[in-house]
């Protein structure tokens, strides 16, 4: 083992290697929800209740009307603005069954505190909990801390990783939480303090617009990312190698 980075590029992924014998994948999209009051500068009631904008109801419709596989599952988070994001989606495809699932956005700050405030008046607060670099601390009562976003994270990815279905797995999720999937895919041996220490880095140089997509398969069990067409090459610093 040794202490030099690793790296994420795309020339340094493992492709999978599929033959007449594998059995056809699973293909999941996870879909960040559109534009919403506070993406657009608003206040909106609280973290949950978060509604979409005029813009992101029509991005929401463009992107039902856009759809090209045909989705077998509806997997959305309980918030709001991903709930209103998976509603024409679910009107063109009525007989598709929905599951909603804690694939929540990463609410990391007190909600008692900022309630009522914009993401520009809570930069001060955003900028000391990154600066802070501890994955247990928590918030508030009902704030989250991010060693307990990626336990979520690591959770959701077990459970995707044993559906089966011969179409397509469409999930109305959040930015934050998408990045935590792709960190932990990119980097299955990184510890918590790792990901915490590189997440905002990551999460600028790659990052996931308003109803972006990010594409998995699940083949023989296994969960992987399709293609790195969005991803900018990234070293996460501090990992250890395990080559």
């Amino acid at each position: 083992m040794t202490d030099a980075p690793i790296d994420a590029s795309p020339d340094a992924m493992t492709s999978i290697a599929t033959d007449a014998t594998t059995p056809p994948a699973t293909r999941i999209l996870l879909v960040r929800h559109g534009q919403s009051v506070a993406n657009a500068g608003g206040i909106p009631p609280d973290h949950i209740t978060n509604p979409l904008t005029e813009l992101g109801h029509a991005q929401a419709k463009a992107f039902a009307d856009r759809l090209s596989c045909r989705p077998n599952l509806f997997l959305v988070s309980p918030y709001q603005r991903a709930q209103e994001t998976s509603l024409p989606s679910r009107q063109r495809y009525p007989e598709v069954p929905v599951e909603e699932w804690p694939i929540q956005e990463f609410s990391y700050l007190n909600p008692m505190e900022h309630k009522g405030t914009s993401e520009e008046q809570q930069m001060p607060q955003i900028l000391q909990f990154w600066e802070r670099n501890d994955p247990a601390y928590a918030d508030g009562p009902d704030a989250e801390s991010f060693t307990a976003f990626l336990a979520r994270s690591r959770t959701a990815l077990q459970r995707l990783a044993r559906l089966k279905f011969d179409g397509c797995i469409v999930v109305f999720t959040h930015g934050f939480f998408m990045q935590a999937i792709r960190l932990l895919l990119l980097f299955p041996h990184a510890t918590d303090q790792q990901i915490m220490s590189n997440f905002r880095r990551f999460h600028s140089v790659n990052f996931i617009p308003n109803l972006e997509t990010v594409e998995l398969e699940v083949v023989n069990g296994q969960l992987h990312m399709v293609g790195q067409q969005h991803l900018t090459t990234f070293t996460l610093q501090g990992e250890s190698s395990h080559a």
